[in-house]
């Protein structure tokens, strides 16, 4: 409880007075101080935050006399609040990325490396959340995801599709891999929207998304380890790893 209650921002003292109040009941300040510790001259300044934010009230002014409020009431306020900070910072976010996207379109082509893993999969989410029209893809063994996890594989893709987005996808299904597993992974992308096929082979794993973003990501092959993606921005480019992509599509079967 005292992580959760820091972490929607109470301080330590705070969380101190909160808890008391939790297991005591109505507690005047002079009594909140002793068992609290906290000098009666700084206590009326928490005591007012705790109030102000609907946590607790003043049950008594002369002695001063605190109850918490119901924390079913007190934290569905704390949520709303929260709603309105996320749906703020989407507003923002979206502003801010057309206006970098107008900037970018005045600009050269964007060709960039990324080597670290975890940057890689930010990256492959940050375009699926990106996407207002369309995005294809490869999907290319060694698969990595937990086919017994499926619900987190790629919440971000389940998202774009909700708000209108079209998703393709082409799943490898190489010789000696786990068939069931692969045909799994691909059936359920295909009941959250995707259209899928299936090919048994497939030059590298690619998302593309509308005709302007490409990921590419590669393997060392040969027993190598190296891990590297390579990012496009570029609408010449965007474009042709579609035609690559309906070629192999065309060859592809569904499942």
């Amino acid at each position: 409880m005292d992580e959760l209650l820091i972490n929607i921002g109470f301080s330590q003292q705070e969380l101190k007075i909160y808890k008391l109040l939790l297991e005591k009941g109505e507690l005047s300040v002079t009594d909140i101080s002793r068992l609290t510790s906290i000098p009666t001259s700084k206590l009326y300044a928490f005591m007012d935050t705790l109030t102000d934010k609907g946590f607790c009230r003043l049950v008594k002014d002369r002695p001063k006399i605190y109850a918490l409020n119901s924390p079913n009431s007190a934290f569905n306020r704390v949520r709303d609040e929260y709603i309105q900070k996320e749906k703020a910072l989407q507003k923002l976010s979206n502003e801010l990325e057309e206006k970098f996207l107008q900037t970018k379109s005045n600009t050269t082509s964007v060709f960039r490396t990324i080597t670290n893993p975890k940057e890689i999969l930010e990256e492959y989410y940050r375009l699926f959340r990106m996407a207002k029209q369309i995005g294809v893809g490869f999907s290319k063994a060694p698969y990595t995801v937990n086919i017994e996890e499926l619900e987190n594989v790629n919440p971000s893709e389940e998202e774009s599709i909700n708000n209108g987005v079209e998703f393709k996808g082409i799943y490898e299904l190489p010789k000696g891999e786990n068939e069931t597993n692969i045909k799994r992974l691909a059936n359920y992308f295909k009941s959250k929207g995707e259209d899928v096929k299936m090919i048994e082979s497939l030059p590298f794993k690619m998302l593309m998304v509308d005709f302007q973003y490409v990921l590419i990501l590669l393997h060392g092959g040969n027993g190598l380890s190296l891990n590297m993606a390579l990012t496009v921005d570029d609408k010449d480019f965007a474009t042709s790893m579609y035609d690559l992509f309906q070629l192999y599509w065309e060859k592809a079967d569904y499942i």
